[in-house]
């Protein structure tokens, strides 16, 4: 392998920097989203247990895909309710939704537990 040299890096940093330039605006936010919801799903991936390396990646491309779709109506949602800006917020949405993985399922039952035990005091308030 040849070894690099100071055009090649220099050519490979302009080239870095003119493709920032170019779509950064666009895909910066998804690249955020992408990258903080790989980190969370590789977190959780310690906790599932996967007989093989497809299933892994299949795992982390899943929660990375929700990320991507989920990420933003969260992160707007929280804007409205918190005033929260919500491009600050999607690092961290992004990595929660990555590092819950599996647990979803325990999580919505939690909150629909939750719900019913809250309208359920509401009527025995009456």
């Amino acid at each position: 392998m040849p070894e690099p040299t100071i055009t090649s890096g220099a050519a490979g940093a302009a080239l870095v920097a003119i493709v920032s330039a170019l779509v950064g605006q666009e895909l910066g936010p998804f690249l955020t989203i992408a990258a903080a919801a790989f980190i969370g799903a590789l977190v959780s991936l310690g906790e599932v247990v996967t007989p093989t390396r497809r299933e892994a990646v299949l795992y982390i491309v899943r929660y990375v895909l929700m990320a991507l779709v989920i990420t933003g109506t969260l992160s707007f949602l929280i804007e409205r309710y918190t005033g929260l800006p919500a491009i600050e917020m999607l690092a961290l949405v992004a990595f929660v939704i990555g590092w819950v993985g599996n647990r979803w399922t325990t999580l919505r039952m939690a909150a629909i537990a939750l719900v019913e035990t809250f309208l359920g005091r509401k009527g025995a308030d009456k």
